[in-house]
């Protein structure tokens, strides 16, 4: 999938990805629940951690936006699709001073501890690199949170939806992680499980992995 087929795909369904956060019980009689499932994991952990800065990486709409705002906490929103981007800073308006989005991919991340957490949620759902964007997660900040969809017939459905739109959709197995994390300079804290929509891991920095040169350029082909 190129970055064209995915950013365009988002850019014409921005509205409608952003509307199954509107009402949680309409979004759980349409299969969407883990959605809110995903969002409550990662606010806990957040809560975990009292992180000041919090980079969302594929913010979409920014139903993240809220509860870390609401916590003072400061958050960089960053999505590559300009729709969703406008939705984003609709969100963020509400929270002066709190909230930044800007309209870039992962693929321009190259912040260096610049947060102290980075967050992807459905982001990994359609990165073929998911080590490479964990990496550069692991390198803006110390503490990663992602989610990752399972194999199954849930996301065999959704690779014949999204395929037929040109868009890739992969899988993770829970022994994927621990291999990730290790390309990525990470390890695994904790792998918790969204029924069978797959988990949300929580990854940290290896201890004396202090390096801070920005990672290169993704391989060819993504």
């Amino acid at each position: 999938m190129s970055n064209g087929d995915f950013e365009s795909y988002f850019q014409q369904r921005a509205r409608r990805f952003a509307s199954f956060y509107s009402s949680e019980p309409v979004a759980r009689m349409l299969g969407r629940g883990p959605m809110f499932d995903r969002l409550r994991i990662t606010i806990d952990i957040a809560s975990s951690l009292s992180p000041d800065r919090v980079l969302d990486v594929g913010c979409g709409s920014g139903p993240l936006f809220p509860p870390l705002a609401t916590k003072g906490i400061h958050v960089t929103g960053i999505d590559p699709a300009e729709a969703m981007v406008a939705l984003a800073r609709q969100q963020a308006s509400a929270y002066p001073g709190l909230v930044d989005v800007d309209q870039r991919s992962w693929e321009e991340l190259t912040e260096v501890d610049a947060y102290d957490l980075a967050v992807a949620l459905g982001v990994f759902d359609y990165v073929a690199e998911a080590a490479q964007l964990l990496e550069r997660m692991g390198r803006a900040a110390p503490h990663v949170v992602g989610s990752f969809p399972a194999p199954g017939l849930r996301l065999n459905l959704r690779k014949r939806r999204y395929g037929a739109q040109g868009v890739t959709v992969h899988g993770y197995r829970a022994t994927d992680f621990a291999s990730l994390a290790s390309e990525a300079g990470l390890e695994v804290v904790d792998r918790l499980p969204l029924g069978r929509a797959g988990y949300v891991v929580h990854f940290r920095r290896l201890q004396g992995n202090t390096e801070t040169s920005p990672p290169g350029p993704p391989a060819s082909g993504s």
